[in-house]
């Protein structure tokens, strides 16, 4: 849920509050220079896009690692044959596995980069045990000095943030350094041209991946996001709603206990006698500064969106509902103390009634989703202002009233 101290509370104007990142770099490269600030859902977007750029190069990989072996068949002599192709076989085996993890790991963000990694060290690796072996004869074997240099171009290839593609292509230029020691071409021109190489090589792999990342987000951002308040649409909420749930449901299948998920559902009170009264422009930064309190209270985790109109939806993965209640207080008393001041200078209150429930085990999305409903509009029966977890008094938990 965060802690209560990082949390601003407000008393006049809605004051926006943003990630630290470096003033001094365009917002573009901010975007693409690490995930950290990247919501949830565009981290399981991109993670999708990963994983099949994996799956596809992985299977190149896999493909071209035995078809080598006829150039190995005409140029090289009957006694390297046989080990380079039992470390050609070694080499299939791993990207094999490499491919078969990044297949069970859809939405995975972290698992995915990692497994990327692998699938580009892995050749890396494969060359530095070629010039451990046969340190010797590298001149006769065809085509493997290429191998630390296409696998830092297959870098661009990637939506890769700049830390991560970062990350890969030193490790890629280290196996080569120790390479170039071990052949003692180090302190030689053709060593430090290869070095060289390989640091404009990755310069513009990096380039590219800020590139393909920048379009991702501003293409996820046109398509996903409420132009007005910035939050997700209604559509991506639900789709990435279901994803949780599914991943609930596996978790189920395996006999694991799957951390709760609560739901809460935000309706501004009387917000048509707002727009009426002060006009849409107004309407419309009252529905900002209710954005901005709700991305204040709630964790980048969590998953916010505009339902439609003045009405919201939160969705809290790990949270139970006896903690969703505290963080509905939050909100409601954050409004509460919120003004947004009109054309004419004056300070225009509002408030926000609120229906909690967690996902039940046992049932299906759109019941919970319809039980959050009932108990938002049985809040603004009730009088507004308030939050409701109940379906009927017997239930009551509990509930506040404010007048």
């Amino acid at each position: 849920m965060g802690n209560p101290k990082n949390r601003r509370r407000f008393s006049l104007l809605i004051k926006l509050k943003k990630p630290w990142t470096p003033r001094w770099l365009p917002a573009g490269l901010r975007d693409s220079l690490s995930n950290k600030h990247h919501s949830r859902d565009f981290n399981f977007a991109r993670s999708d896009y990963l994983r099949s750029r994996i799956l596809f190069v992985g299977s190149v990989f896999f493909l071209l690692a035995p078809l080598w072996i006829f150039v190995d068949f005409l140029l090289l002599p009957p006694e390297m044959l046989t080990k380079l192709a039992l470390s050609r076989v070694v080499l299939m085996g791993l990207l094999a596995s490499i491919i078969y993890f990044a297949w069970r790991n859809q939405h995975q963000l972290n698992r995915i980069c990692t497994t990327l990694a692998a699938l580009l060290i892995a050749p890396a690796l494969f060359y530095f045990g070629l010039v451990l072996f046969y340190s010797d004869k590298m001149n006769s074997l065809v085509g493997y000095n290429f191998i630390p240099l296409l696998i830092i171009a297959f870098l661009s290839v990637f939506p890769l943030t700049i830390i991560e593609g970062l990350g890969i292509g030193l490790i890629i230029i280290a196996i080569q350094f120790l390479a170039l020691v071990d052949l003692n071409q180090l302190a030689t021109p053709d060593g430090w041209q290869s070095l060289g190489l390989l640091v404009v090589v990755l310069g513009i792999s990096l380039w590219a991946n800020h590139s393909q990342v920048s379009t991702l987000l501003r293409l996820y951002r046109q398509a996903s996001m409420d132009s007005l308040t910035g939050l997700l649409n209604r559509g991506i909420l639900l789709e990435q709603l279901n994803l949780l749930c599914q991943h609930r449901d596996e978790k189920l299948a395996e006999d694991e206990l799957p951390a709760p998920i609560s739901l809460l559902m935000f309706d501004l009170d009387k917000f048509k006698r707002i727009n009426d009264t002060y006009g849409h422009s107004v309407g419309d930064q009252v529905l900002q500064s209710f954005a901005q309190i709700l991305r204040n209270e709630l964790r980048n985790s969590d998953l916010i969106a505009r339902y439609g109109g003045e009405e919201f939806i939160a969705v809290l993965p790990g949270t139970p509902k006896v903690d969703a209640k505290k963080i509905a207080e939050r909100i409601r008393l954050q409004c509460e103390e919120s003004v947004v001041i009109a054309h004419d200078g004056e300070a225009v209150n509002f408030t926000t009634s609120i229906g909690i429930t967690e996902i039940r085990l046992d049932e299906s999305l759109d019941t919970a989703l319809h039980r959050a409903d009932t108990r938002l509009y049985m809040a603004k029966n009730l009088g507004r202002n308030r939050y409701i977890d109940y379906d009927s008094p017997a239930e009551q938990e509990e509930t506040h009233h404010y007048f």
